[in-house]
């Protein structure tokens, strides 16, 4: 096993935000929203949900939270996938 995994690569036109290796944070649209811990350091797209405000935080393919704008610090962490995609 490699002591990192390879970073993740993300299309030109996404919205990637890099988790800083301290906090388990990323900000988008003036705010800042939680993602799990195990993230901490890696590059995480920002994803357009079908509901108007909606927005999915990714790791690769793989959806690890949710950014809900329609209602205050509406952030949803998506436990079940973290814990089998946790990079870490």
């Amino acid at each position: 096993m490699p002591d990192r995994i390879p970073e993740v690569e993300y299309d030109q036109h996404e919205i990637v935000r890099i988790v800083p290796t301290t906090k388990a944070y990323v900000r988008f649209k003036g705010q800042s929203w939680k993602v799990p811990q195990a993230f901490c350091g890696e590059h995480l797209a920002i994803r357009p949900q079908n509901s108007d405000g909606q927005y999915g935080i990714f790791f690769g393919a793989h959806e690890i939270a949710t950014i809900n704008l329609t209602k205050p610090k509406g952030v949803s962490d998506v436990s079940e996938h973290a814990s089998a995609m946790s990079p870490g």
